[in-house]
């Protein structure tokens, strides 16, 4: 007889317990969970899973429990949690070995990074719907090129870049991060992108969803855990060769060069080795300078932090100054000076 538990995330003495069996089975705790439930044969844990935000983690079940069906309860304790307060599109990220298991409980794969990890989604959106979208914003468009930015904010590097990439390209997707864990928020983000190269006639700007670099595909890339972010960009990379490049008919990515964060370059380096299997070019551009200092979304934010947005007017376009400067801005700016974060 099982009994199931809500964890208090708050409990040193509880998380611990979880971050044991967790450790036991060769996983992670994991961070920023929201509900954290746990399985019990009278005193004993057995088993444990978490949501954190659409994503199902830290699922683990005792080795000498395995196969008594105790994941299928953590997973439906997990989706009917997430059902009750709204999100109805969830993933889950497990070794190859135990793919078949949750197939079995409704999740339907959607890449594989073999040999470490497979993403698997349920729910009422799927792969096949964004490529679907996909396929109908490329229909009358050539091959293309691509860009993936997250612009936090939109900078003049990103301007020329995209620039370039747009004429030396017949089309060019520009393709914004759409997860709201910047401290620009995603609307005011992808309305300067678009203002900021409304110029470029061959240019679709186009969300990233829940596919590009997202929490769900490329979690490392905001958690900054480096012992994961290889596998993670092996993923990201599989998602995007297998579904989002043949949608788009991209043959070519570009990106910038990286030299401030580790875990955006090791996420190029990936590329740099798996793209051109897929049949895909990809160009790394050199970072524009300013007074001999490549520009970058980070120094940027320092600035704003420091309460210097008059000394930026060099590295961002004028309608990303003039965002800043204006009242829209002011709780995005107050969320600068108060944080720490990275992103």
């Amino acid at each position: 007889m099982f009994d199931t538990r809500i964890i208090d995330t708050a409990s040193t003495k509880e998380m611990n317990c979880i971050k044991d069996l967790l450790n036991s089975q060769g996983l992670y705790l994991p961070a920023g969970a929201q509900y954290v439930i746990a399985v019990y044969n009278g005193s004993r844990l057995v088993g444990t899973g978490a949501l954190v935000g659409k994503i199902l983690q830290g699922i683990a079940v005792d080795s000498e429990f395995q196969g008594e069906g105790i994941s299928a309860i953590i997973v439906t304790d997990l989706v009917n949690k997430a059902l009750e307060i709204g999100r109805n599109h969830l993933f889950i990220f497990t070794k190859p070995k135990s793919s078949s298991l949750f197939q079995a409980l409704g999740f339907k794969p959607v890449a594989a990074s073999k040999p470490d990890v497979v993403l698997l989604e349920w729910g009422t959106q799927s792969i096949e719907k964004f490529k679907s979208g996909l396929r109908q914003i490329s229909r009358d468009k050539p091959e293309a090129s691509c860009i993936v930015v997250n612009c936090n904010p939109f900078s003049l590097g990103h301007k020329y870049i995209i620039e370039k990439a747009s004429y030396e390209s017949r089309w060019l997707y520009v393709i914004v991060v759409q997860e709201d864990k910047s401290l620009f928020p995603y609307e005011a983000r992808i309305k300067l992108v678009a203002k900021g190269i409304g110029h470029l006639e061959n240019v679709t700007v186009i969300p990233g969803g829940d596919y590009i670099i997202s929490a769900a595909t490329f979690p490392s890339y905001f958690t900054r855990e480096a012992d994961l972010a290889r596998v993670h960009a092996s993923l990201d990379i599989e998602v995007f060769t297998t579904h989002i490049a043949p949608a788009l008919k991209i043959n070519r990515r570009y990106v910038g060069e990286e030299p401030y964060c580790e875990v955006t370059n090791l996420y190029n380096m990936v590329m740099k080795n798996r793209l051109p299997k897929k049949g895909i070019q990809l160009i790394e551009v050199p970072r524009v300078e300013n007074n001999g200092r490549p520009i970058s979304a980070s120094f940027i934010r320092e600035k704003i932090k420091a309460g210097e947005i008059d000394h930026i007017t060099e590295l961002v376009p004028k309608s990303t100054l003039s965002y800043l400067k204006s009242s829209q801005a002011r709780e995005v700016i107050e969320r600068i000076v108060n944080s720490s974060s990275r992103h």
